[in-house]
């Protein structure tokens, strides 16, 4: 997590620097461990939620459900969303397969644009991907996956 952080903080320095207004979101910033399985998160955790008293819902949809994993052979893990209960902003999301690192970026852009789990749900993504697992995941926030 630190070298696209110090990048992104570099950029807002400069720009600052430059009279322009360089702003870095800390509150959605991807974190990755390359580890095998790889694991990543951006945003809030539950216990983050838990302890602020903020009430959410958890989508969560296994890669083992996953068409493109099942073909790869690669099936382990799962993608977990937590929206916001009233508001369904999208708050946090954590994975844990062998695409966390890339599959994360999907989850801070969407973060950053305050998306909430039915924009991420209404999104078309491409069959057969990894990234479908994301979908699954915003349609479980509403007990709405398609494939479990």
């Amino acid at each position: 997590m630190l070298a696209h952080k110090a990048e992104d903080e570099g950029l807002a320095c400069a720009e600052n620097i430059a009279g322009l207004t360089g702003i870095v979101n800390h509150d959605v910033i991807p974190s990755v461990m390359y580890t095998m399985p790889e694991v990543a998160s951006v945003g809030k955790s539950e216990e983050d939620l838990k302890a602020a008293d903020i009430a959410y819902s958890v989508g969560k949809f296994p890669f083992m459900a996953n068409s493109r994993a099942k073909t790869n052979g690669d099936t382990e893990g799962f993608v977990k969303i937590l929206a916001d209960k009233e508001t369904d902003r999208v708050l946090g999301v954590h994975i844990i397969g062998s695409m966390a690192g890339t599959l994360i970026a999907e989850a801070a852009l969407a973060m950053e644009f305050g998306a909430s789990s039915e924009d991420i749900a209404l999104t078309c993504h491409a069959h057969p991907t990894h990234s479908e697992a994301v979908k699954e995941a915003a349609l479980a926030v509403h007990q709405r996956a398609i494939h479990m």
